[in-house]
């Protein structure tokens, strides 16, 4: 095994479009919310509405369980289950 190879044993590269699966549990946060009570979050190039995600939860970490997801277009629906935190740039 190279010098080059050993160093980067175990790297992985993150995608910009990350998928997920029907009932995955996933913490995000959420970047807006619109008129009906959906919030929205993007991860990486990945969207996911949050369904029931108000304005409050509007730069919260929340948790989510996905419901529906697209992995073709990158865009899904969750579930929002609870607020788990705070932004750091909330005051």
């Amino acid at each position: 095994m190279s010098l080059f190879s050993k160093y980067l044993k175990g790297w992985t590269f993150r995608s910009t479009t990350p998928s997920f699966d029907v009932n995955d549990e996933i913490d995000v946060f959420v970047a807006e919310s619109n008129s009906d009570g959906n919030g929205h979050a993007y991860i990486g190039d990945t969207h996911l509405i949050v369904e029931d995600a108000g304005p409050e939860t509007v730069e919260k970490r929340v948790r989510v369980r996905i419901t529906e997801f697209d992995e073709s277009n990158a865009t899904g629906r969750g579930e929002f289950l609870e607020v788990v935190g705070e932004s750091s740039y909330s005051q």
